[in-house]
């Protein structure tokens, strides 16, 4: 998976797998990291997962809190993605509008931070 846009190398790049939407994106993952974030885009490769459908959902933890830091009208302080570039109106984006499969064999997704 190539995670595009990350605007330092400060903190964490947390990553959640979800197979199920009333678990996504705060609920109990599937698969999570962290890794350490690097400026620009990361390729991160993950082994083993089931054939299925997931969603992901990855917080650029830049203080390394484990929590999405908001301003004081809640709007997000910290970068943020979703499979399938979801898009966040009013909150995260569906299960559905972040869902993607992955079958027997290799898979490549992309998706870009938003801060």
């Amino acid at each position: 998976m190539t995670v595009e846009g990350l605007r330092n190398d400060v903190g964490f790049l947390r990553l959640a797998f979800f197979d199920q939407a009333k678990e996504f994106p705060h609920g109990k993952q599937v698969r999570g990291k962290d890794v350490s974030a690097k400026t620009g885009d990361m390729v991160l490769v993950f082994k083993n997962m089931s054939p299925g459908f997931y969603a992901l959902a990855i917080h650029h933890d830049e203080n390394t809190n484990k929590e999405m830091d908001t301003n004081f009208i809640g709007l997000p302080k910290e970068g943020y993605g979703f499979s399938n570039n979801a898009r966040v109106i009013f909150g995260p984006p569906t299960f559905e509008a972040a869902t993607f499969e992955i079958s027997k064999g290799p898979a490549a997704i992309s998706l870009r931070l938003a801060y």
